[in-house]
């Protein structure tokens, strides 16, 4: 069972601290931490120690960092560009944050180069694997992280390795922090999940966001159903690196 926290980043550090507690409680102290490395290009991690300091902290005892966009919003102006169900999805469910649909190769490459070098300034290990925000890029994009050195790519239901054309199934289940509405449909989405695609799975996921209330009854909910699966049925807490390793 991976469990990833998403959007961490400086405006979010509490947050994310207050759901590592609560996990902890539950018995999962190794994630996966997508990392921001500069929030909406007005919080570059670099310029926040102690949020380095944890993520150090974290990695020390065995949590994966991946770095998850860059900005995580569009570029301004640009167009999504990619298949039409992912622009669909990114107008739909991500217009604010599917940075990763609005790129050409070589943007692409750029922002991958200024996400890592911020990783570097912050003394913090080159990542290998990139989940683009919202789970949302184009064909051009996974050219970029190919010829960036990336190996893995995780979409919302699966990781592939870029390098050896493999993938691993993750089925999900989480809280994505958004509005009434859309959270509702996370929710269907999750109890879909648990009764079907857990029942022939190895592999599972949680995923958590920090956005709106990140430590409330919906989250809280879903960190009981991880303690029972864990202690009840047997899924053991791992990362992504260890899943695809």
């Amino acid at each position: 069972m991976i469990v990833s926290l998403h959007d961490v980043a400086p405006p979010f550090e509490a947050a994310i601290r207050a759901q590592l507690a609560l996990l902890a409680e539950t018995g999962v102290r190794r994630v996966t931490l997508k990392v921001t490395p500069n929030w909406h290009d007005a919080y570059p991690l670099d310029a926040s120690p102690s949020l380095i300091a944890l993520l150090q902290e974290q990695v020390a005892a065995g949590s994966q960092l991946v770095l998850h966009g860059v900005t995580h919003q569009p570029g301004e102006g640009k167009p999504f560009r990619g298949p039409w169900l992912s622009r669909t999805r990114g107008r739909l469910f991500a217009a604010d944050a599917a940075e990763f649909l609005t790129f050409s190769t070589d943007e692409a490459r750029e922002a991958l180069r200024r996400g890592l070098a911020i990783f570097e300034r912050a003394g913090l290990p080159r990542p290998d694997m990139f989940c683009a925000p919202g789970w949302l890029h184009n064909t051009e994009a996974e050219i970029a992280l190919k010829r960036e050195g990336f190996r893995y790519l995780i979409d919302m239901f699966v990781v592939r390795d870029l390098w050896e054309r493999r993938s691993v199934w993750t089925p999900g289940m989480g809280y994505m922090g958004a509005g009434p509405g859309q959270e509702m449909g996370v929710q269907i989405l999750n109890g879909i999940v648990q009764r079907t695609a857990l029942r022939a799975t190895s592999v599972a996921k949680v995923y958590l966001h920090p956005q709106r209330d990140p430590t409330g009854a919906i989250v809280r909910h879903r960190l009981a159903q991880l303690a029972e699966m864990i202690g009840r049925d047997g899924w053991r807490p791992a990362t992504f690196a260890e899943v695809c390793g």
